[in-house]
Parts: structure tokens; C-alpha cells; sequence
């Protein structure tokens, strides 16, 4: 297999989360240099010095966000448990790429793949009725237009996708498989 066989995108610095890293900044410097009640401070901190960090370290970490290949699709997981919540879907399980918007954030976009419905739970997939509440909750605030999209979708946050060569992946390794761009 030839590097232009192949599609990878990794989490890296975008203009969106250098603004939010820079806000979660402001905001800690803020906390750290104007009078505030110690609970106000110790919840800005908590939320915009840890969530600023974490952002940090999850924009230069240069992890795999989205790999297309011979052997499937890997979507990269969430930064804090990027290992346990990394998915690999062969191309046996795939019936389609789909990219939507998330309804509730306009522009946040998704991108998921599509699974037969007899599919087998992917790695990792909660069976619980706690946890298909939950998917039940990420199918209605992702605005997916497939619940089947909501154990396979990542937002594109962090990362950019580049359409066209997504496109060319996986219509080289997977010439019936479709890329459904529903943005």
C-alpha cells in the first residue's frame, strides 16, 4: 500500500480550538489575578484551566483522527481515553461514510460510518439500558440522520477534513461503498 492509498488526517492545531484554548487562557489568568470568591475561582480553574489543558495536549498530540485504508475505517478517539475509544471498522461492516452538522451547533460537523444493522456491536459498544439511553441522548443532540451513525460518528473538531480525499480512499479501497455528504 502506497502513502497516497492512503487517508489520515491527525488532531492538530485549527483556527477554532486555538480560540478556545486562548479563551480557556484568558479565563484562567483571570481567575488566577482578580478577587473572586474561592468557589468561583476553584470552578474556573476546574473548568477552563484542566478543560484548557486538556485541549492543549489533545490539539498537539498528533493522534490519528480519521484513517482510511485497505483494511477499513479508523476513527480516533476521545482524548482522554483515546485508546479504549479509538474504533476500527473493516470494510465488510461498511455500507456508507456519511458527514452531516450537528443541529444544536451549527457548525460542528460529523462524520460516521454507516453499519448494517445486523452488524455486530463494535468493541467497546455499551450493551447497558443505561448506556442505549445514552446513545439515545448522542443520537438526538448529533442530529445523526441514522441512529446506526452514533457508535461510529466523530465530531471534525480538532482535525480538518478534506473531502475530496476521503472521497478518492474510499472509493479506492472501496469502490460500492458510498460518501454521503449531508452538510
Amino acid at each position: 500500500m502506497t502513502p497516497s492509498d492512503v487517508y489520515e488526517e491527525r488532531y492538530r492545531p485549527v483556527p477554532k480550538t486555538i480560540l478556545v484554548i486562548a479563551v480557556c487562557f484568558l479565563f484562567t489568568a483571570a481567575a488566577l489575578l482578580v478577587p473572586l470568591e474561592a468557589l468561583t475561582r476553584i470552578l474556573t480553574l476546574a473548568l477552563f484551566g484542566v478543560g484548557g489543558v486538556v485541549m492543549l495536549v489533545a490539539t498537539f498530540s498528533r493522534k490519528v483522527a480519521l484513517r482510511v485504508d485497505g483494511t477499513g475505517i479508523t476513527l480516533g478517539g476521545s482524548p482522554l481515553r483515546y485508546a479504549a475509544t479509538t474504533i476500527h471498522v473493516p470494510w465488510t461492516e461498511v455500507e456508507a461514510v456519511v458527514l452531516w452538522r450537528q443541529q444544536l451547533a451549527k457548525n460542528l460537523p460529523y462524520v460516521g460510518v454507516l453499519r448494517p444493522r445486523d452488524a455486530p456491536p463494535l468493541r467497546g459498544t455499551p450493551t447497558s439500558p443505561a448506556a442505549k439511553l445514552m446513545a439515545g441522548f448522542g443520537y438526538a443532540v448529533s442530529g445523526a440522520p441514522d441512529p446506526r451513525l452514533i457508535s461510529t460518528a466523530r465530531a471534525v473538531n480538532g482535525w480538518r477534513l478534506d473531502l475530496d480525499r476521503l472521497t478518492t480512499a474510499v472509493h479506492h479501497h472501496a469502490p460500492g461503498v458510498a460518501v454521503r455528504d449531508l452538510r
